[in-house]
């Protein structure tokens, strides 16, 4: 992933709404907890909670060196900074494959082969991202486009599983209503990783493109919320995965059933999603220790993934849960877009009087 060829802020955008759809399909309110505080309202304010992170994070990396959170290499904070953005792309590695191996052994696979998913799903994703960024960009108004026709299926065969009693517009309480808007920010590691990705752009990203890419996420949540809603009403609340369970319940004239249909597109949104966030934290890894970049980081760090997240999933349920609790905190995100360019900025501008 460390090369010179520039992608479009089109290409970008893409890649990473096909990013952060997973984590939108991928949604389980009986495991991660907070279900009940996440409601339409508190989706539309995280969106524009998203919105007004991410331009403060965009002012803190205009630099004279260039549109980048991360220094001039060679200083001892360049290093610093790529460390912490290494350990942040890693933590949603590990967190992308635990989601994956929890989904596919609920759904086809025994829990026991739990290392077969994992090992087969690093394996996938790191010859993918050996492969460079810019074949990942290149795919993805492809992937987009079969994801649309994808999901117009899946809403086509839901349609007689509708039932309009169950659209209800919840108004939680203030406390309630701030912790919800928050979760959907603090999982929505794409943020930063737009950041560290605008190096490969070639042109830096304007603010009515960038309300568009988040905006386009928010009405993808929405959209997934309602056909949920619609489906399955409140039971929804209380299933591992309520996306899977309201599409194992459709027909349609040609699909009996759907599961088909949103295992293709969970497969593929997983590999592009863990493909971001790996190719992120092999291209940080030599920075910290400042040698070139060569595949064997791609492998090595996916190594790593497949070890933290088979740990995870075969120790205690507290594990898991404590790992999401720290996530679901936001302290990956709040240091990705604004602590860590912040320092930069300081730093940078320290120099200067100097």
């Amino acid at each position: 992933m460390e090369e010179s060829n520039k992608i479009s802020l089109s290409q970008l955008f893409l890649l990473l709404f096909l990013s952060r759809f997973f984590s939108v399909a991928a949604y389980s309110p009986s495991v991660q907890g907070g279900g009940d505080r996440i409601t339409l309202f508190t989706t539309l304010l995280s969106g524009i909670l998203q919105f007004l992170l991410l331009l403060m994070g965009l002012a803190l990396c205009r630099r004279g060196t260039g549109n980048s959170p991360l220094l001039v290499p060679g200083s001892l904070l360049y290093r610093l900074q790529s460390g912490a953005y290494w350990f942040c792309s890693m933590a949603v590695c590990v967190y992308t494959t635990v989601n994956f191996i929890s989904f596919i052994t609920e759904a086809i696979y025994d829990h026991r082969h739990g290392w077969v998913v994992a090992l087969t799903f690093l394996a996938a994703g790191s010859l993918a991202v050996s492969q460079g960024l810019e074949g990942l960009a290149r795919g993805g108004g492809i992937l987009t486009a079969l994801l649309v026709f994808g999901c117009i299926v899946i809403a086509l065969g839901l349609w007689e599983q509708y039932d309009w009693l169950n659209l209800t517009v919840r108004f939680l309480g203030s406390a309630d209503t701030l912790r919800g808007t928050w979760r959907g920010l603090a999982m929505n590691g794409e943020l930063f990783a737009l950041l560290l990705l605008m190096n490969h752009l070639r042109e830096p990203p304007r603010p009515l493109a960038c309300a568009g890419w988040v905006g386009g996420v928010t009405v993808a949540s929405v959209a997934v919320q309602l056909m949920t809603m619609l489906t399955l009403g409140a039971y929804g609340d209380q299933k591992p995965f309520p996306v899977f369970t309201a599409v194992t319940s459709a027909g349609f004239q040609v699909f009996q059933r759907l599961d088909s249909i949103f295992l293709a597109i969970w497969v593929v949104l997983g590999l592009v999603k863990l493909g971001v966030f790996l190719g992120l934290a092999s291209s940080l890894a030599p920075k910290v220790f400042l040698r070139p970049w060569t595949v064997k980081w791609v492998w090595g760090n996916g190594g790593l993934a497949a070890a933290f997240a088979l740990l995870l999933w075969n120790g205690p349920e507290k594990w898991q849960k404590s790992f999401h609790t720290i996530l679901s905190t936001g302290i990956l995100t709040l240091s990705g877009v604004l602590l860590l360019p912040l320092i930069g900025k300081l730093w940078e501008k320290g120099g200067e009087k100097e």
